[in-house]
This record gives C-alpha cells, sequence and structure tokens, in this order.
C-alpha cells in the first residue's frame, strides 16, 4: 500500500506516525529515533523493513518532529505515554502481535525506557542501548552527569549545541559526511532542547529511572564496532547486564552505518522479531 502519514490521538493533541501498512494480521513494528528531525527525515533507516510484509509504524515524539505537544513537556513520561498511545492505536486497529525497534542513538535509548517501564512489546532491537549509571554512553562523568541533570530541572527549557565528538577512524569520511548533510539542511540540527538533553540522563542517574527495572523481553542489541559515542567495552557492559532472551550483533562499521546500512540492520531486526512473535 506505500507509506502513508497518519495522526494518532494523543490527549489534546496528535502523534505525528510515517506509516507503512500490509494488512491488518501482518507483524506489527514501532520504530523509535532521536528526536532532532522528524521521522521521514531519517525513512531511509527503517524503510527495508516494509520489505517484510508487516506493519511499520514510525513516529515522533511529542513536541518533537511534526507530532503535537511542547518541546519544554518532554520528559521520561511523556515517552512512556507517546508510546503508550501507538501501541493503543495499533492494539485497536491491527493487532497486539508488536515489536520495537529502538533506532538512530538516542532513539534506542528512548525505546529501551519504554520496553523497561511497560510490558506491551512482544520483543525488542536497538542501535544504542542505556547502561544504567555508566554515563560513558553520554560522554560525561557520572557524577557531573547527576550535578547535570539536578542543575537542568532547575531551569525552563532552552537550546544548547552538543556537536557529535570528532572521529577520524575507520569508515570516518563517510560518518563525518553523514553530519554534514544533516546540518546543510537543517543548520540547527546540533542545538538541543534541554529537556530531551536531560531526560537523556535522567535514564542513565534518576534514583527512579525504569532503566534498573531490567529488560524481560527477548532484545537484540547492535554493537557499532567502530562508534564515535560507545566504545566495545559499554556494549558488551550492557549486554551483559540483560538477563532477559538475547542476541549481541556485530557490526563492523561506524555509529552512522543504521542509516548507512539500513538493510542489513532491518534484515536482522526482522529476523528476530519474527523468532520472537
Amino acid at each position: 500500500m506505500g507509506w502513508k502519514q497518519i495522526e494518532i490521538p494523543n490527549g489534546k493533541s496528535a502523534i505525528f506516525c510515517n506509516a507503512y501498512i500490509t494488512g491488518k494480521s501482518a507483524m506489527n513494528i514501532i520504530v523509535t529515533h532521536t528526536p532532532i528531525v522528524t521521522t521521514l527525515e531519517i525513512q531511509p533507516a527503517y524503510e527495508p523493513l516494509a520489505k517484510y510484509n508487516v506493519n511499520v509504524f514510525a513516529f515522533d515524539f511529542s513536541g518533537t518532529g511534526k507530532s503535537g505537544g511542547k518541546e519544554q513537556d518532554f520528559s521520561r513520561m511523556s515517552i512512556v505515554r507517546d508510546l503508550d498511545c501507538v501501541v493503543q492505536y495499533i492494539e485497536k486497529n491491527f493487532s497486539s502481535n508488536i515489536h520495537l525497534y529502538g533506532n538512530t542513538g538516542i532513539g534506542g535509548m528512548f525505546a529501551q525506557y519504554y520496553v523497561c517501564a511497560t510490558n506491551r512489546i512482544k520483543s525488542f532491537a536497538q542501535f544504542a542501548c542505556v547502561d544504567y549509571k555508566n554515563t560513558a554512553g553520554v560522554g560525561t562523568p557520572y557524577v557531573g552527569a547527576k550535578i547535570m541533570s539536578f542543575l537542568l530541572n532547575l531551569l525552563p527549557n532552552f537550546h544548547i549545541t552538543t556537536k557529535p565528538p570528532k572521529y577520524t577512524g575507520y569508515n570516518g569520511s563517510k560518518d563525518n559526511e553523514f553530519y554534514e548533510r544533516l546540518k546543510q539542511k537543517n543548520p540547527d540540527i546540533f542545538k538541543s532542547s534541554t529537556k530531551i538533553l536531560n531526560t537523556t540522563l535522567e535514564c542513565f542517574v534518576a534514583p527512579d529511572s525504569a532503566i534498573k527495572n531490567g529488560v524481560s523481553v527477548p532484545t537484540l542489541v547492535f554493537k557499532t564496532l567502530h562508534d564515535r559515542y560507545f566504545s566495545q567495552k559499554y556494549f558488551d557492559s550492557y549486554f551483559s547486564s540483560l538477563a532477559c532472551k538475547k542476541k549481541l550483533v556485530e557490526i563492523n562499521d561506524v555509529h552512522n552505518s543504521y542509516y548507512l546500512d539500513s538493510k542489513k540492520f532491518c534484515k536482522e531486526v526482522y529476523e528476530w522479531f519474527i523468532e520472537n512473535q
């Protein structure tokens, strides 16, 4: 049927969703992404899923992209509410055979928060992860992350520039060119909302972070071997902490390979979800 844009009711506003519908009885895959652009701009990262005769629901979190709501209201709880709304929509109109693909860095972290906070997803695949209290994933020592989160909680929402770490290693030019293309199309791409930044920090350091519950559903973790954000040791630490059925997929490439080599990622994701329906 092709891709179509739908709006999913979410209280007084709506969640913008880029959907590919195969049929009512098809497996359903929800895709989350880092909330700095609309899901339409990173469609190549998940578009290969459409060839597997599944329903795909890739959406913008409330207050970001093309979704309704206010950016200053972004929080861990708004992530859970948004995903609950998408799940409810799918259950009502399709089926409860629902799986979650956390994509493009922080999108994987926020998706992980949801599966730690609820039990509405059959299986999970993630690129990027939250190893609780191990703040190497956000490039800040634990104590520094705690202090930063405390301060940001006291302040209203504003935007600060948070550029990606410099990288010159394996396939570095390819990885850097990806960011340059993003910046050309969106000059303010690296001006991050402090509410979104603090929500990310809270996943790692908040005493009441649902991440502490752990993931209970079958989980696939992508481990990129040449990642500018995450060391191999970081991925291994998170993976070893999982007490659920799990699979580690090593990708001999850079951070943005989820986009640059999306067919490989989507194939692994689909096969994992099929195994765990």
